[in-house]
């Protein structure tokens, strides 16, 4: 899809059962499909994908990659490549990155070529292929892998626009940077850079979402609950998996970012039960008082950001 061909039919829409088609609203793509034939949700997940790996990309200067699935990311992570930060986001919840849609924020080379030749996942979304590695990733999947190149000079319209029903809905772009001074000022750099990530993660994940963050990575996402406290506990047990598979001592120094308010201090409870030293949440709800104290009784340093970040 590009520029030139402003209207393209899709392999099927959300489900098999359902035609589709892509449209160019403005003047450019936000992508270039190089192989494969992509479905409606592959192109949610490499739309959403792209934004969040940018938006990491820009807000720390390393390369970073998301694994998502159903519009939502089962990992996501920094990294000193662009392999190494698909495996550590891979790596954070391997059973839900099965058959992922995979979005890094730099020219994929062989060495990512070659992770993804072994690895189960329906298509990736880049700003860039070194040579030969676009010939590698579309013989997997018997030839239909997707690979999408993004415009990396794409500005999304300020506008955001869905019809739904019969109805016409729009709403301006969420683009508040996300920056250090919506963190207390007692948190250190490492914690903060988690809780930047963590706050990039949730912006670009189905609410409600709660997501755990360690060393530059999202180790656990609880992502489109009803229930907060059910984020947390979902986010928890994920993160304990993971460092399960990393180290025998207890898991201590985790962030944690909600994407709204934290309602009750049966959240900070939860939270407290898997290592999390650091919370960023909108707060502004009746009880942040209560989130507050409790926080202050389990050694929690508390981010009020007055950002709330909902997905839908």
């Amino acid at each position: 899809m590009g520029a030139s061909s402003r209207r393209s039919r899709m392999r099927y829409g959300m489900n098999p059962h359902q035609a589709a088609s892509m449209t160019v609203v403005g003047s450019a793509a936000p992508f270039t499909v190089v192989a494969g034939n992509p479905s409606y949700i592959n192109v949610l997940d490499a739309l959403t994908g792209w934004q969040l790996v940018r938006e990491a990309a820009l807000v720390f200067g390393v390369p970073a990659a998301a694994s998502y699935k159903h519009v939502s990311p089962a990992g996501a992570a920094l990294g000193t490549s662009v392999a190494d930060a698909y495996r550590r986001a891979r790596d954070a919840d391997p059973k839900s990155s099965y058959g992922d849609f995979v979005a890094v924020s730099q020219v994929v080379d062989a060495e990512l070529a070659d992770v993804l030749r072994r690895v189960v996942s329906d298509g990736i979304i880049a700003p860039g292929y070194a040579p030969g590695v676009v010939e590698v990733l579309a013989a997997k999947k018997r030839g239909t892998y997707l690979v999408l190149e993004a415009d990396p000079s794409f500005e999304p319209p300020r506008e955001e626009v869905r019809e739904l029903y019969g109805l016409r809905l729009s709403q301006e772009r969420d683009d508040v940077p996300i920056t250090r001074d919506l963190l207390s000022a007692e948190v250190g750099d490492a914690a903060a850079r988690d809780l930047m990530l963590g706050l990039i993660v949730v912006r670009y994940t189905q609410s409600n979402t709660v997501a755990l963050l360690k060393d530059g990575m999202a180790i656990g996402i609880g992502a489109g609950q009803q229930s907060r406290v059910d984020c947390t506990r979902l986010a928890g047990a994920k993160a304990a998996e993971w460092w399960s598979r990393h180290s025998l001592e207890p898991l201590t120094g985790v962030s944690m970012v909600s994407d709204g308010a934290l309602p009750f201090p049966d959240n900070v409870e939860e939270a407290a039960r898997f290592g999390v030293t650091h919370i960023a949440e909108p707060a502004g709800s009746i009880r942040s008082d209560q989130i507050a104290a409790a926080c202050a009784r389990f050694g929690i340093t508390w981010s009020p950001t007055n950002l709330r970040l909902f997905r839908h």
